[in-house]
Parts: C-alpha cells; structure tokens; sequence
C-alpha cells in the first residue's frame, strides 16, 4: 500500500490537466500527511536527523552507495560489464567504497547512457518511467526512473524551502513549463490539491502578469517558485507597474535556470520581506543542493540524495578551495536504473570539500553549465563576460521587459529586446553607451522583437551564441565591461 500511494502520487502531476484537475476538487479535502504518505514523512524525518548527526550522514551515505552498487553488479548487464573490466570478476562491491578504487569507475558520459540505456537498468523498463534532458545544451538523454519517487524528492525539496517558513500544504505561484488548459485566457490555473497557482511562462504580458499578481494577492500566497528569468520578469512588471514591493511573499524558490546577480538585484528589491532559496536538481535525480539566503550563489550538496565529487578536465578530484570542476555526482534514492560517478554537464568552483565539519556536504559556488556561452568575443579574440553588461539592463531603468543577446560575428553582437513600451520605443541610448564602453572591441546592434525564443520547456536562454568559444575559453582572458549606472 504505502508503495502504491507513493507511486500514486508521482502519476498525479503526469495526468493530462482535465482530468488532474477534476480529481483536484476531491483531493483538496485529503489530510497533508496522508497526502504525501509514510515515505515523505520517513524522509523528513531522516533529514533532519542528519543535519547535527555527521557519523549518521556518513553511515547512511556509504551503506546507500553500497547498495546502489551490487544492484547495479547483479542486476545491471552494462554495469556487471563495465565493472569487470575495471576490476576484474572478483569485484566486492564493498571495495569500491575505498577512493582509491571508487576513483576508478569511469565517469558516466550522456552518450553512454544513449547508447546503452536498457542495459543498465536493474528492473524491466514496463516497471520504471521513461524521462529525458531537455537538450538545451545539446542532444536529449533518455532514462528512466523509479514510479515512486515523487514524495521521497520533494521530502528534500520542501526541507530546503522551510527555511523561508513554507510548510507542506502552502500555496505557491509557480512559474515552470507545466501543464494548462489552453482553454484558460488567463493562462494560469489553480490546482487545489497540491495548493499550487500555476503560472504560464510563456504569455508574460503585462495584461497576463497583472492577472498572476491579483490572484497571487486574492489567494493570500506566500511563496513564489520557478525559472529565474520568469520570476526576474514578473518581478520587473510590479516594479515599473507601480506593485512593488509585494511584501506578501514571503519565499522564493528560483530553479532549472542560472539565477543571475541582475536577477537576484530585482527579486530582492521586490519582494523585500522574501527569503531567497535558490536549489539545483537534476532531471535524471542524482544531486541536490540548495543555497541560503545570504549567499544565493553558494550551494551545498544533499549527501542524503546523490554522492557528489568536483572532477578536472582529467577526470581526478578538485581538491583546492578555489579550483573549478566538472560536477559528477552518483543517485542514492532510485535504483531502477543506477547512474554511477555521472557527468552532470555543470561545473562549479569549489569551497569545501565534505567532511564531518560540514555534515558531509560538497560545497560549491557558481554552478553553471559546463558550456555556458555567458560570453561575447570581442574583435580581437577578447572575451567578454555578459555579466558585466547586463549589471544595469534587467529591471525599468530602459524600460526593458526581456533581453536576449545574440551573436554569429566575431566583434559584433546584438541585444534582443521586448519594450515594455511597445514598438516606439527608442534604445538609441543606450546601445550607444554599450559601443562607448566597449571601446571599437565589440559593436553592439539593437533589434526590438516581439518575444524572446523559449525552449520546449519553457526557459529563457541569456546568450544565443553561435560562435565556438570553447578555444577562445581556454586561452583568453575574461574582460569585464562595466556600464555606466547613471544611463
């Protein structure tokens, strides 16, 4: 039974939204703790055990790991062949809890996973779900995962929230790629059983965005959840639109996308009473970490979740405070398909490795992806970081709704905007600080659009780069530009 409900409960945000939201008006009427079941409340529990018991982290984080892998050995043809050539057919799996052997896996590339995907996992796929990467930085990855694994990941997900004071059962505006019924004009919908408002990312009108802020205000909530660049926007609109600050909101959960410091500046100036939580996941549930309010930027890894290590270009562990690397990380929560010392495509600078002072957690700053084009090149093979362009563009001082930077030219480079005025809207101005700034080194255009392209998914890209930097990456310096705040 406590299976099913679990596993129940995970089908509830995959039915088609008719029919999710017929079965809403019963729902609404189930009790919280039975809503989220015996698995979520075991969970909460552990974790927060965890937080002053080092020697109950380590326990648990090593018996999990070992677990994961003699599921993966005995029941896993990729695994059991991959394994055995590293060690040999006498492998104990308890031996690759030594680092030296563990280091030894081979990383676990997405092309692999392309390649071998049935193979590697432990039960029939009739038995698991099938999921997928949403391929912004590159081809789609298929996997699949476990039917029951809803409750015991948002056990972590609302574990991190509750530091801003949100409680199981607490509505939240919601601003992700989820499922609507088009028949809606004001594209959001409430959904009563999991007390969430959700918020179409893809018709961010000032019209729309008005109706987002009376029903935020109608409803009472507390909590704002979702893609950064949706919620920088929101959050633009109320402040020219004369709504801010929103004081209501006492939370904000920004996910799936960088959160940028010009994001955080004009969240934070909005909701000024919100505590920030920024938290990182995975589609594929291997790693999980969430930042506090006073360093949005500054992740620490769940080592109850995933089993998480900071790697160079060389595959060996980053162990100097300061140092960038590739995040790697192995899933200890769902062992249908086991996806062991796998690369994540992110990258990160390290600032603690996990040790029993900090409760075994990795901690990092900067996440990003691995190929983050958060650059321009400049005439002269000069990078230059978008940073320190955009530290004056995103809110209303230009009147500026969306922004989108472009470029297929060395030297050249275009900013996509969305007026909050409309087509009369005159930016002459301001492209020409940019083109005083950057000295000759990258002429910038201006082109008004419409909107910004979205991904399937409905997330923004900062940078639509169509140049290889990755040369450029490796030997050039970095120049900041810095725009005059005053324009």
């Amino acid at each position: 039974m406590k299976h099913f409900l679990d596993v129940a409960r995970g089908s509830y945000s995959h039915l088609p939204a008719r029919t999710r939201f017929t079965l809403a008006r019963f729902l609404r009427f189930v009790p919280e703790n039975l809503k989220w079941g015996p698995s979520y409340r075991r969970w909460r529990e552990l974790i927060a055990a965890a937080r002053s018991d080092p020697a109950l982290v380590r326990k648990h984080q090593d018996r999990a790991r070992l677990a994961m892998v003699t599921a993966a050995e005995e029941r896993s043809r990729y695994y059991r062949a991959s394994l055995r050539d590293v060690f040999g057919a006498g492998l104990s799996p308890e031996q690759l809890l030594d680092h030296a052997n563990w280091t030894r896996i081979p990383i676990l590339a997405p092309a692999t996973i392309l390649e071998h995907v049935r193979e590697m996992c432990t039960r029939p796929v009739e038995e698991l779900d099938v999921a997928s990467t949403g391929g912004t930085s590159g081809k789609p990855v298929k996997f699949y995962l476990d039917r029951h694994r809803s409750p015991i990941e948002y056990a972590f997900v609302h574990e991190a929230w509750s530091h801003a004071g949100f409680r199981p059962g607490d509505p939240r505006c919601v601003f992700r790629s989820v499922a609507l019924d088009d028949a809606d004009a004001t594209h959001m919908q409430y959904d009563p059983a999991l007390a969430e408002l959700r918020c179409s990312v893809f018709h961010l009108t000032d019209a729309t965005m008005r109706g987002y802020h009376d029903e935020i205000i109608a409803r009472g909530i507390r909590f704002i959840h979702g893609y950064p660049s949706a919620i920088a926007i929101f959050a633009s609109f109320l402040a020219r639109s004369g709504l801010m600050p929103l004081s209501q909101i006492d939370g904000v959960f920004p996910t799936s996308e960088r959160f940028d410091a010009s994001q955080c500046e004009i969240v934070r100036q909005v909701f000024d009473r919100a505590r920030l939580v920024p938290f990182y996941g995975l589609s594929e549930k291997v790693a999980f970490a969430w930042a506090r309010d006073e360093d949005p930027d500054l992740f620490a890894f769940d080592p109850l979740y995933g089993y998480t290590e900071l790697v160079d270009a060389n595959g060996a562990a980053v162990a100097t405070p300061g140092a960038c690397g590739r995040i790697v990380s192995t899933g200890l929560l769902f062992p249908g398909m086991p996806l062991i010392r796998y690369e994540t495509g992110d990258k990160a600078q390290l600032v603690a490795l996990p040790d029993a002072t900090n409760g075994y957690r990795l901690t990092v700053r900067g996440i990003a992806p691995k190929h983050d084009t958060l650059y321009l090149l400049g005439r002269s093979g000069v990078l230059i970081a978008v940073k320190g362009i955009i530290s004056n563009l995103q809110g209303t001082a230009h009147g500026i709704r969306e922004y989108q930077f472009y470029q297929d030219t060395p030297g050249e480079a275009t900013v996509r905007i969305v007026s909050a005025a409309g087509a009369a809207a005159d930016f002459s101005n301001y492209r020409d600080l940019l083109n005083c700034k950057m000295a000759g080194e990258l002429r910038m255009a201006v082109e008004l659009v419409d909107r910004i392209p979205l991904s399937p998914r409905g997330k923004r890209k900062l940078v639509e780069q169509r140049l290889d930097l990755a040369g450029a990456l490796g030997k050039i310096q970095v120049r900041p530009i810095k725009v005059n705040a005053e324009a």
